[in-house]
């Protein structure tokens, strides 16, 4: 892709992704904690230690966005919305790249199936496209893999390092792949500059004017640089924000299941895309490409099995990379000639089964498994959608109540409290306080405070409340309630105990 097209496709993906914000404009929990903790880095006050595990790239991301106030939020949607766009393209282009030479035809078709197969990744968790509505950081790690991919094809290796550590800053399964990656680099420079094409000697006459050969930047420096400073990245920010590896112990669920996880593998592209990888793998490229999905998916089932989370979107990027090899596999079925049948020979009456039948009958069950789901996530992209939508104008509503009685009033005895534990992060960023300052009850708190619940709070949270609370305030489904605090009961100065807020779940 020249530089050209890159901005032309860039440009075109930032403008979608400002038109989606009319669908919805509401970011999820581990977003709302990016920016926070963005807020915080640029008033040199960070504090990690609540919230989700650490991940120093939304972090930094958000330095520079918290400096936009309330248009914050709406711009990282922007950011990760114009990211998986670009991921879809970059799909597309590197499956071209992998089959030039074929016919045209073959070529667009494989690289269509590319960019359907990471536009219909499937979680059972949480949907690929409530992913890429709600701002979490995996659309951008694919983007960033499949930016690193498309560059190593070219041979641009410094935007290889770059791209790959700031996928690693992402998740820590990217930078052991990155560091072999560096090794390879390391090694490989002498031999790049030793071998680098040189002027002939002699005149001789050139067809077209000779080009100045680039001389071969230096990649040891910038290795030992991404080497150092990811590592770095990951461990002190944490450590000066007062978390003292508290985020490595809530990412940990003391209950991996690494068969899981493989499974989620297995089922996050399309079924048909397994089959069609196989056809790309005599390309020596696409080995390694396969190589590099199937270490990533080790790595994430090891720390399923060292216990932490193993969720399906943890192994988007190796689904993302299986699906460019299907449509690349596909390109080369579709390209290849298709031989004449020959006459049976009488002597042999029975003829015996090929190796390919097993295949084959692995490849038309893999395409009915596909066509049968495909409806089906197709389906759940709208209704991701319009879940976001339902989300965004309820999270609209709580904003309006929490601006309607003020930081003051709601902050007047300590802490905020909530039920709903997944607003707790917007609510932190809403109010300007650290995430330390909203926690979550499943019941109705002890101390006093301020309560506000939802229509899809429990009955007997509601019934606790109504019974030794104070209503302050009502704005459609998220009530504020007064539990033993005078200070958000009235306008009178604060005293100096807790607060608290509980509103519906999503």
């Amino acid at each position: 892709m020249t530089t050209c097209r890159f901005i032309c496709a860039l440009v075109a993906c930032v403008a979608l992704a400002a038109v989606s914000l009319l669908i919805a404009d509401e970011p999820v929990y581990d977003a709302w904690s990016w920016l926070v903790w963005g807020r915080e880095l640029a008033q040199l006050e960070l504090d990690t230690t609540s919230g989700p595990a650490w991940k120093p790239l939304p972090a930094l991301l958000a330095v520079p966005l918290s400096l936009t106030g309330d248009l914050a939020p709406q711009l990282w949607l922007v950011l990760v919305r114009t990211a998986w766009l670009m991921a879809l393209l970059l799909a597309a282009q590197i499956s071209l790249v992998l089959t030039a030479g074929r016919p045209r035809a073959a070529r667009i078709a494989g690289a269509a199936f590319a960019a359907l197969c990471v536009g219909l990744l499937a979680d059972e968790v949480t949907h690929w496209s409530r992913q890429v509505a709600g701002g979490m950081a995996e659309p951008l790690l694919v983007a960033l893999v499949l930016g690193a991919i498309s560059a190593a094809l070219a041979g641009r290796l410094p935007t290889v390092l770059v791209l790959g550590g700031l996928a690693a800053l992402l998740r820590p399964e990217a930078f052991p792949l990155l560091a072999l990656y560096g090794l390879w680099c390391w090694r490989a420079e002498p031999r790049m500059r030793s071998t680098r094409p040189t002027r002939p000697t002699r005149p001789v006459r050139p067809v077209r004017p000779v080009r100045p050969v680039r001389p071969v930047r230096p990649i040891r420096p910038l290795a030992m640089a991404v080497a150092l400073v990811v590592p770095a990245l990951w461990l002190l920010p944490e450590l000066l924000g007062g978390g003292s590896g508290a985020s490595a112990q809530r990412a940990q669920t003391q209950s991996g299941d690494p068969l899981e996880a493989l499974g989620w593998a297995l089922a996050l592209p399309l079924a048909v895309t397994w089959p069609l990888a196989l056809a790309a793998l005599p390309d020596r490229r696409a080995r390694v490409l396969g190589a590099g999905a199937l270490a990533w998916i080790g790595l994430v089932a090891a720390m399923t099995l060292a216990g932490f989370a193993g969720l399906p979107r943890f192994m988007a990027p190796a689904a993302a990379i299986v699906g460019v090899l299907g449509g690349a596999g596909l390109a080369a079925l579709l390209a290849r000639p298709v031989r004449p049948t020959r006459p049976v020979r009488p002597v042999r009456p029975v003829r015996p089964i090929r190796p390919r039948a097993p295949i084959a009958a692995l490849g038309l069950a893999a395409l009915a498994v596909t066509i049968v789901g495909l409806h089906g996530r197709a389906g759940q992209v709208p209704h991701a959608w319009s879940s976001a939508a339902r989300i965004s104008d309820s999270h609209d509503r709580l904003r309006k109540l929490a601006g309607s009685v003020g930081r003051r009033r709601l902050l007047a005895c300590g802490r905020l409290a909530t039920s709903d534990v997944l607003v707790r992060t917007a609510l932190a960023w809403r109010l300007g306080v650290p995430l330390s300052h909203v926690v979550s009850f499943g019941t109705r708190p002890r101390r006093s405070g301020a309560f506000v619940v939802g229509l899809q709070a429990s009955p007997g949270l509601r019934r606790d409340v109504r019974a030794a609370a104070t209503r302050v305030a009502q704005v459609g489904e998220w009530r504020l309630y007064s539990i033993g605090c005078p200070a958000t009961a009235s306008s009178s100065p604060p005293a100096a105990r807790s607060a608290g807020v509980s509103g519906a779940r999503r």
